[in-house]
Order: C-alpha cells, then structure tokens, then sequence
C-alpha cells in the first residue's frame, strides 16, 4: 500500500480556560489508534474522576477517515460536535481531544457550551507543535569512491539524507521524498552513464516539525 501524507501533533499539549466560573481544561493527545484512544480517555476519566463532565472527539487514520464524538452527559450536540468540528478544520489526524468540565455553578445555555467546548480545543490548538508525515523511498547505493560526489549533489537538489559506509567502495543509503523519486532516478541514471547501482530498499517516513501556528 501506498504510504500518504497527513499531520499529526508532535506531542501532547494541554490548555485550561474559565468561562463563567467553569473550568474547561483540553488535552491534546497524538494517538495511533481506537485502541489507544479509548485507553487514554479512560486514563483521563480516572484523573478527572470528580469532573462534570469528560467530553472528547477524535480522528484517526492517514486519510482521516475515522471520526468519533461524545457529549459525556452534556446536552446533545453542544460539545462533542463542536470540538469534532475544530479538529476537521485543524487538518490533523490520530488526535485525541478531551475536554474536561469542572461546572462553575452557573448554566451556559447550549449556545454556550458550543463555543466553550470548541473554543477550549481551539486555544489548546495554538500551543502544539505538530508533525508532517512526508512518504519517502530508502534507496541504496553501490559506487565507487570518485561518483560519491555526484550522489550528494544529486541528494542535495532534492533535500534528500545520504549516509554513507566507506570501504573497498562506497555503499550508500539515501532516503528521498517519493515525489521526487522519478526525477531523482533520471539524474542517477545520466549522472552514472546507465549502470545500475541503485536499488529501492523500502518506503519510511521523513517527519517535520513545527508549530501549528505555522499551518494557519
């Protein structure tokens, strides 16, 4: 299968907000799978056990295909949805969000609840990094010592890793961006006359970084 691109958080990230006297405290957190989520939301239950309510969304999968709200006991509509909302416009998957409702004694209104439940997400939102999942190819290499030279120029173009082992000739692993696979094996090709000295090992992953204000 085809690897694909998607963006997920780096790390976990959490945020509290006050609306009315009631605290609303989101958690961020990078899941790999429904499993996981569930494990994770009932670790936060456990230490939130006092809370009003623990409401949560997620979405999961590269191609964020797998959706999932819960209202926990709020009215119907006003803060799984709202958050589930947030995170589709976010364009992250394998994220888990849980907010935390300890009730301040006065009632929101379901007007309310909305937007504290989506704005709780959002205000968490801006103080994660997160981390683009870039499909590449590991690609190997055998030539001699006098072409290495033409490999890291090659690499170089394309913003590709080279690492390199030295003996009776130079056996080489470059791990490029699968969207310049077929560009970089023409320059391979003219740049070593033809001869055959690179082989596809596999596909990975190239993961960059930043925050997620960066993406808005």
């Amino acid at each position: 299968m085809e690897l694909r691109e998607y963006t997920c958080l780096a790390m976990a990230a959490e945020h509290e907000t006050v609306v009315k006297k009631s605290r609303f405290i989101c958690s961020l957190i990078p899941v790999a799978d429904e499993q996981q989520a569930a494990e994770t939301l009932l670790a936060i239950k456990k230490k939130h056990y006092n809370a009003s309510h623990n409401c949560s969304a997620m979405i999961l999968k590269p191609d964020r295909s797998f959706e999932k709200g819960s209202d926990d006991g709020e009215p119907q509509g006003t803060a799984g949805l709202p958050m589930l909302e947030v995170l589709r416009h976010s364009g992250l998957t394998n994220i888990l969000a849980v907010v935390t409702r300890y009730f301040g004694g006065t009632l929101l209104g379901a007007g309310g609840l909305v937007r504290a439940y989506g704005a709780s997400v959002s205000e968490t939102l801006k103080q994660a990094e997160i981390t683009t999942m870039i499909p590449a190819v590991e690609l190997g290499f055998s030539i001699e010592y006098a072409d290495y030279s033409k490999l890291l120029g090659i690499a170089s173009e394309y913003g590709a890793q080279v690492k390199a082992e030295f003996s009776d000739k130079v056996s080489a692993r470059m791990v490029l961006q699968q969207a310049f696979f077929e560009a970089a094996g023409k320059k391979v090709q003219e740049a070593f006359f033809g001869t055959d000295v690179m082989q596809r090992l596999g596909e990975c992953y190239i993961e960059r970084t930043e925050k997620f204000l960066n993406k808005l």
